[in-house]
């Protein structure tokens, strides 16, 4: 990442902020094979493609943890395809990082890959825009949660019982912090 004081009053894209050449995987390896891409590159995620590089899914630790551990399931005789999370959105280079976070709180995601027409060329993530921006996540979402209900008592029911921040689990922010067995975790490591 660069130096993101650059960007202070300006309109930042995506492009400016994404990941390059993230990390891929064919949707026709094990499970197994993912969880070692991810442990090398130290990262959550990987890009699912199919044999013409064509995005298909996008795999993360969680999908891992929760549909192959948590069911007693070798991760060598599973195929990324069966635990993808799809369909998979993306968001052009050029369009602007508010947007990026807009989208993603509408759709309650963490990741979008980056295209330039058909091709993918990165990924921006929410910690991306944590990093120049952490009030943009929290008002986007905020809007989205407002915006959400139908009326007011679902509203204040809502936000009753929704805290957002870091996951006490694996550090990762979230708008929706669940109490389990005395910390706040999200959702995805709320089992």
């Amino acid at each position: 990442m660069e130096d993101f004081e650059k960007f202070r009053g300006h309109e930042v894209q995506v492009q400016d902020v994404m990941t390059k050449n993230p990390v891929v995987i064919n949707e026709s390896e094990n499970v197994k094979k993912a969880a070692n891409l991810m442990k090398e590159g130290d990262i959550g995620s990987l890009i699912v493609v199919d044999d013409h590089r064509n995005i298909t899914g996008i795999i993360t630790e969680m999908d891992i943890v929760k549909k192959v551990v948590a069911q007693n399931m070798s991760a060598a005789d599973v195929s990324i395809s069966e635990v993808m999370s799809t369909p998979v959105h993306t968001i052009e280079r050029d369009r602007l990082v508010q947007e990026a976070a807009e989208y993603m709180a509408e759709r309650n995601i963490r990741r979008l890959p980056v295209v330039d027409g058909e091709e993918m060329i990165g990924i921006i993530t929410e910690n991306d825009i944590l990093e120049i921006s952490p009030a943009l996540i929290d008002i986007t979402r905020e809007y989205e949660r407002i915006r959400g209900p139908k009326d007011i008592e679902r509203f204040e029911e809502h936000m009753r019982e929704v805290t957002s921040g870091y996951c006490e689990s694996c550090g990762v922010y979230s708008d929706r912090l669940i109490p389990d067995n005395g910390q706040l975790l999200c959702p995805d490591c709320s089992l």
